[in-house]
């Protein structure tokens, strides 16, 4: 029984002239230069190159034109699909002897009457019987277009008049025509195959950039399947992940045309299997899917599905792109979550010693903010208030250099040994002093702690020190703006620091502000906030706020909303003596 295919033909059948080209053979292009030599042929009506897919099993119209609509529809009936099982169409006959296959008339041929039938068939009555008068006195000539063995398709031309009929002496024309086809369609596909893969290496890249630029596993998820779509042109896409306390798959990413639940391809027996085996799996018939495990070793995060619900299933190199995909996908997921994990920590480090609001302090208001970045594991922001025996209160607002789980723990530390101190010094100097000396031979090289640090009493007096950190900023009750004054070592750089303490009197109405330099060293476009611009800032929350929480609110939003969004941990501390009329 000989070899069938099926044929695919461009849209507008019964439209005379050239069909449409998908294969490069335009008019333009190698393989529509060569049909349109035949057109200056005296005896030729129509020529017509179909070229067979790289699996063999379809042939499709690369470029052609007839002379006339029913002529077109004529040939498309000799050269379509086989009539009956045993009868193969033109096209087939002449890749089945594997040599140019000429016909002085149609009707001479051997499934001539099969032809006859499938044009009776096919058209009506009046139709058919016009075509196949048409039809039975062409001359036809076949030849195989093949390279090193392999047959690529099948360059057909015919003649409708038999006074002009096609001879014999025409098939070394056609048979020339035949093999510089085969020698453009070798070009052609050289050409596609360095197209596609510098297509897909572009595609792995950005889907490595992609998956890579962010540390929130959410991100990482929803970038896996956008580029799984594009990598591989699926119509559906999802990522499945495991549970944080069960081995149960759920859905945590999707993208393309939408699927009914219990989708089939998509089946949670599926997706476990997958999950089980840590092995890929791919169905090759409808829908047509490919499942990927996501994993690093024996580490799984999930499953990666792409699917297409027609047309043809994954081959081999796209299972080979989804599955390095995944592969991307996985270390971005393993970096994400410990990232996530070192924040956290690092997060309940530095807020470890934070009350949960502010400290309440008679003829005082006090507000804070701590706002880690979400781009970075927390910093080194060190702030909080505590009573002192005295009845006094301690203030403090710092920073040590760094970021990471190892600049948290500095960052408690320090605190720790701040609060510490306050218990056996007499004012801020000796109480910084004290602390510096103790972190001296505990820091790592080349890091060290800044630090703002103050006792104030309830007559408003302010007595403070200043460890190399950014000067508070005191706003007055009728407006005046000031730094305060001051300044020192940062803490950890001598064992035996000398600090001054410096005198603040906050009369009613008046605020200091304490902050930490992710606030003024916020950029938009490269630009810094800067010193004036910050101060414009907190003249407009103390214009606006009703306290002292929202005022230290309004002043992060802003610098938040001017920079597009901040890179660095934010601390705020503000304290205000009540009473005096605001701004």
């Amino acid at each position: 029984m000989s070899r069938t295919y099926e044929i695919a033909w461009t849209p507008d059948r019964a439209a005379a002239g050239p069909p449409a080209a998908p294969d490069g053979g335009s008019p333009g292009y190698p393989l529509g230069v060569l049909t349109e030599h035949l057109r200056a042929h005296p005896r030729m009506d129509a020529a017509v190159l179909l070229m067979v897919d790289p699996e063999g099993e379809r042939m499709k119209s690369a470029n052609g034109w007839f002379g006339s609509p029913l002529l077109r529809e004529a040939l498309e009936a000799a050269l379509d699909r086989p009539h009956d099982g045993n009868g193969p169409g033109l096209a087939e006959a002449a890749l089945e002897h594997d040599c140019p296959l000429f016909l002085s008339t149609v009707e001479a041929w051997e499934s001539a009457p099969l032809l006859k039938n499938q044009i009776d068939e096919r058209m009506d009555q009046a139709r058919a019987s016009e075509a196949w008068t048409t039809l039975r006195q062409t001359s036809v000539i076949g030849c195989p277009v093949r390279s090193l063995g392999r047959s690529m398709g099948v360059l057909i031309v015919a003649s409708t008049d038999p006074t002009s009929a096609l001879r014999r002496t025409d098939v070394d024309t056609v048979k020339l025509l035949a093999d510089l086809a085969a020698l453009a369609r070798e070009r052609s596909d050289l050409l596609a195959g360095e197209a596609a893969r510098a297509r897909e290496e572009l595609l792995l890249k950005r889907a490595a950039e992609g998956t890579a630029a962010s540390l929130e596993i959410r991100d990482v998820e929803i970038q896996a399947v956008e580029h799984a779509l594009r990598l591989v042109e699926a119509d559906h896409a999802a990522l499945t992940r495991m549970g944080e306390r069960s081995s149960r798959l759920a859905t945590a990413a999707s993208t393309g045309v939408a699927l009914p639940a219990g989708e089939a391809g998509l089946d949670a027996a599926t997706l476990a299997e997958v999950a089980r085996s840590q092995r890929t799996v791919r169905r090759e018939h409808e829908p047509y899917t490919v499942h990927v495990p996501v994993q690093v070793g024996r580490r799984l995060f999930g499953v990666l599905s792409v699917l297409r619900i027609a047309d043809r299933a994954f081959d081999s190199r796209e299972v080979e792109l989804i599955e390095a995909l995944a592969r991307m996908a996985a270390a971005a997921m393993a970096n994400a979550l410990d990232f996530d994990r070192t924040r956290r920590v690092a997060q309940a480090l530095t807020r470890g010693f934070v009350p949960d609001s502010p400290l309440q302090m008679p003829g005082f208001e006090m507000g804070f903010l701590y706002e880690p970045t979400e781009k970075q594991a927390a910093g080194g922001d060190l702030f909080g208030s505590w009573r002192l025996p005295g009845g006094e209160v301690a203030v403090l607002v710092g920073d040590v250099a760094g970021k990471g789980l190892q600049t948290a723990a500095l960052s408690a530390m320090a605190r720790f040994f701040i609060e510490a101190r306050t218990w056996d010094s007499k004012d801020p100097a000796e109480t910084l002093a004290k602390a510096s000396t103790m972190l001296s031979s505990r820091l790592p090289d080349e890091t060290f702690v800044t630090a703002s640090f103050g006792f104030f009493d309830a007559g408003g007096c302010l007595r403070y020190a200043n460890a190399g950190h950014l000067r508070p900023l005191v706003l007055r009750a009728d407006g005046e703006l000031s730094e305060a004054g001051g300044g020192g070592l940062p803490l950890g750089v001598s064992s035996s620091p000398e600090y001054e303490n410096h005198e603040l009197e906050l009369g009613p109405g008046d605020l200091v502000l304490g902050f930490t330099d992710g606030l003024v060293e916020a950029r938009r476009d490269g630009e810094l906030l800067g010193d004036e611009r910050l101060r414009r800032m907190v003249r407009t929350a103390a214009e606006k706020a009703d306290d002292v929480q929202e005022l230290v609110r309004l002043i992060h939003r802003d610098v938040r909303e001017w920079a597009g969004g901040l890179s660095d941990d934010v601390v705020l501390l503000g304290l205000r003596r009540r009473g005096g009329a605001r701004l």
